[in-house]
């Protein structure tokens, strides 16, 4: 599928997708369908869909992290016309959660602490530290993630993220010398490559 063909089919479908993003979400099919549109442009895009707080409708293409997608993302938004009531988003961009519910775990940011090494090329090396974390419960290490993501936005967490590791936050243990996501993003803020 080429640029052209997946933008004209987003706007001959945009209603449809605009009645799926304000119901109850009983019928995925055209979720589903956008998603297969995006693939069928590049294996590693996702769309993640919103509204804004003036019911401005909203389209994050995502690359879910995956390095090899930020050109396919990039081109496809380039120089694209606008599409009337909708906000057409690059990446997962900052704007922290105070929990993200996956696959039956509620997991809070306040839960969350890291500590953070720096490397000679000015990326950064993560140690999270989760409350109540599981490494047999592949929802914690998502949902920290995603988490990592949506407060530092995800082009920084592909590009300025060197590696992480999650490790659980003992029932006693200090958090003296651990930091925040807050803290981490006015890290990356003041601190560019």
């Amino acid at each position: 599928m080429t640029k052209e063909s997946f933008w004209e089919w987003f706007d001959n479908n945009k209603n449809s997708i605009e009645n799926f993003i304000s119901s109850e979400h009983t019928d995925y099919s055209i979720y589903e369908t956008l998603s297969d549109k995006l693939k069928q442009y590049s294996e590693f895009l996702i769309p993640e869909l919103t509204m804004t707080e003036d019911n401005k409708f909203v389209l994050v293409i995502s690359c879910d992290g995956i390095k090899q997608g930020i050109p396919f993302v990039n081109e496809l938004v380039k120089n694209m016309r606008p599409i009337e009531n909708w906000t057409i988003t690059a990446f997962r961009q900052p704007g922290p959660m105070e929990s993200i519910p996956l696959n039956g775990l509620n997991l809070y940011r306040s839960n969350i602490f890291l500590q953070w090494q720096k490397s000679s090329s000015q990326k950064y090396f993560l140690t999270f530290y989760v409350k109540g974390f599981s490494p047999h419960e592949p929802n914690y290490e998502i949902a920290t993630l995603l988490h990592m993501d949506h407060t530092i936005g995800e082009f920084n967490a592909m590009t300025r993220i060197e590696g992480v590791e999650i490790k659980k936050l003992g029932v006693f243990q200090s958090k003296k010398e651990l930091k925040t996501l807050d803290e981490l993003k006015s890290e990356l803020d003041g601190n560019f490559a």
